[in-house]
């Protein structure tokens, strides 16, 4: 049944749907991989600069200087254990964040243009990382991962219900 809303041509919009056609779901998943991306070169930029001894020597003498994440037991062993790296594990980390931020901007330009490979890459990929994601949230909880976590259920959920309904209309 449409909507009463009308588009910009005056049709009748149905639900859930933007004026152009586009699902208002995939555009915010889109939207969640491109942030998931941006945080992903971020973390890449910051591991391959951290290869370079000065630059890492800097970086631990501002981690030292903050005087507020001496009180808190996460945020030390944190430091430690970034400060205990080394240039070849800084690039490791490096080359996955960027692996990991290419595939974010497929996802999500994917799912910006409404492409059903990009549901289906999305709901492969976020399913294989669940698992570690519970485990994760079991060992070290925080509110944060929760909110990650069940972030990722529902895109899941959200795009097999998409899916289906594909498959549903195909079939008819």
């Amino acid at each position: 049944m449409p909507s009463a809303c009308p588009d910009s041509a005056g049709l009748p919009s149905k639900p859930g749907m933007l004026r152009d056609g586009r699902h208002r779901g995939l555009v915010v998943i889109a939207l969640y991989k491109f942030v998931k991306m941006a945080a992903c070169v971020l973390l890449a930029a910051a591991a391959f600069d951290l290869v370079r001894p000065e630059v890492a020597m800097h970086f631990e003498h501002w981690l030292e200087s903050l005087t507020w994440a001496t009180r808190r037991g996460i945020v030390m062993r944190s430091i430690d254990w970034l400060l205990g790296l080394g240039p070849k594990q800084f690039r490791i980390f490096g080359v996955a964040a960027a692996v990991y931020a290419a595939l974010y901007a497929v996802q999500g330009f994917g799912l910006w243009f409404s492409k059903r490979w990009a549901e289906y890459l999305v709901v492969i990929e976020t399913c294989l990382l669940l698992p570690f994601e519970s485990w994760e949230l079991l060992h070290r909880f925080s509110v944060f991962k929760l909110a990650v976590l069940v972030a990722n259920v529902v895109v899941v959920v959200y795009l097999i219900r998409l899916l289906r309904t594909h498959d549903q209309k195909a079939a008819d």
